[in-house]
């Protein structure tokens, strides 16, 4: 669900939160799978979404569809930093952060565009109507999902906030 929160609020909600993770993706620069179903310029997001996947693994591998493919938030957040932020530029980077505490996850996609007008946005979907020309899924798909997901940045990075479930995992 789409939540207003700002990045040391997330991070002190994980608590005592370490970065795991952090990595510099360039699009042109990543292997593609030939065998990706994702349309012309894409296919370095087939792969690295799967890697980053198997990161996560040991936390959320059951929440594996709500994260990748089709339907998935990390998939959404970094096609929407390549596609509209960077204008399909796959020379541009985007910056993959993943923060670990004692109580979740907080993992963070920050392109190097502008930004967006992220409550226009949301009072857009409010009242039915797509933002972006070509579908508008995405915010559907993160407005639904189980994680509490913000924009900071003014619109530039994408934070997803996952909260352990103490009783359903040893972390």
């Amino acid at each position: 669900m789409l939540i207003k929160l700002s990045i040391y609020e997330g991070l002190t909600q994980i608590s005592r939160p370490e970065l795991i993770l952090d990595e510099t993706v360039i699009p042109s620069r990543c292997t593609p799978n030939p065998n990706s179903p994702y349309k012309a310029n894409y296919e370095w997001l087939f792969e690295y979404e799967r890697k980053l996947c198997r990161f996560l693994k040991p936390w959320m591998s059951h929440l594996r569809y709500e994260l990748i493919g089709d339907k998935g938030v990390l998939c959404e957040a970094l096609s929407n930093a390549f596609s509209h932020a960077h204008g399909k530029d796959p020379d541009k980077l985007i910056t993959v952060r993943v923060y670990k505490g004692e109580q979740g996850l907080l993992i963070r996609i920050k392109d190097c565009g502008n930004g967006f007008d992220v409550q226009f946005v949301i009072k857009q979907y409010a009242k039915g109507k797509t933002y972006y020309h070509t579908a508008g899924n995405g915010l559907h798909n993160m407005v639904i999902s189980p994680f509490d997901i913000f924009y900071t940045d003014n619109g530039a990075a994408f934070n997803l906030l996952y909260l352990f479930d103490k009783t359903a995992c040893n972390c």
